[in-house]
């Protein structure tokens, strides 16, 4: 089926929305004004960009990606965005409306969701979440229960129905029963920022909620190193005993993460002694 760029393409504002929303969940002491510190532009005026009081300049956009560390195919994809909306020729807003087509037929906006998706946790909490007994489509009461700003949950509605992952009918939202992303589907840096999310929940559950309520162990052990590839197919094998004991119908009223990390404590070192990090 062909889509055209109107339903595929999103609001550039939206991705900056993200950002700034990640950025916030990684550091409580993140905001606007430092984001617009990290950007060089005047709080007031990034304020109003993301209000939608004022557009972007293809050079402003330019600036923004590169300086929110995306990659060049982020940037140019972020650029067409602007100026599809706010080039001040008619040509150039077509031109950059077909970019943005040519983009979306090669996967770039596919590309970029499914990054996002494995990144950001939240993806599979409001899978998750829309599976119990209780749920909502409501994106304030998704937002409300996962605590999570409304416009982030706004975001990945829309980002996990471009990906099949959700449907609607009747202004209810089914989640998809069955995904999987093999590890040549899912690139490291996003891996790596899901993981690291999940671990900052783990320990804001350790001190906001009861034992009742959670299960954090740990065990230290001496092992053999060279058996680290049958160590790792038995967690493999035990997180999926574990989802199909309890993660597979039945009664479903809370949202859970299990958490399985298996990592060297003592320090890896080469013959010269140097410290080596993977």
């Amino acid at each position: 089926m062909h889509l055209d760029v109107a339903q595929t393409a999103r609001d550039y504002r939206s991705l900056l929305k993200e950002e700034l929303e990640r950025r916030c969940q990684h550091n409580s002491r993140y905001s606007l004004r430092a984001m617009a510190r990290d950007l060089g532009l005047a709080p007031a005026r990034l304020s109003d960009v993301l209000r939608g009081r004022y557009g972007l300049s293809k050079a402003a956009a330019t600036s923004i990606g590169e300086g929110l560390g995306w990659s060049p195919e982020e940037v140019a994809y972020f650029c067409d965005l602007v100026d599809a909306t706010h080039a001040r020729r008619k040509h150039e807003r077509t031109e950059a409306q077909n970019r943005l087509k040519e983009s979306d037929a090669k996967g770039m906006q596919l590309s970029l969701d499914r990054f996002r998706l494995i990144a950001d946790w939240h993806h599979y909490g409001i899978l998750e979440l829309l599976q119990i007994e209780s749920a909502k489509s409501d994106p304030r009461w998704i937002a409300e229960k996962l605590g999570l700003a409304k416009d982030t949950v706004v975001a990945a509605l829309k980002r996990l129905e471009r990906l099949s992952l959700l449907i609607y009918s009747d202004d209810r939202a089914t989640p998809q029963q069955d995904f999987v992303f093999t590890p040549s589907d899912v690139p490291s840096g996003a891996l790596r920022r899901h993981h690291q999310q999940l671990m900052e929940k783990a320990q804001r559950a350790l001190y906001s909620q009861t034992v009742k309520e959670r299960d954090i162990s740990s065990i230290v052990m001496a092992v053999d190193a060279s058996q680290m590839d049958e160590a790792k197919k038995m967690i493999k094998a035990f997180r999926r005993q574990f989802n199909e004991k309890f993660g597979r119908g039945g009664r479903k009223n809370a949202v859970y993460c299990l958490a399985v990390q298996f990592f060297r404590l003592n320090e890896k070192t080469t013959k010269r002694g140097i410290h080596v990090v993977h």
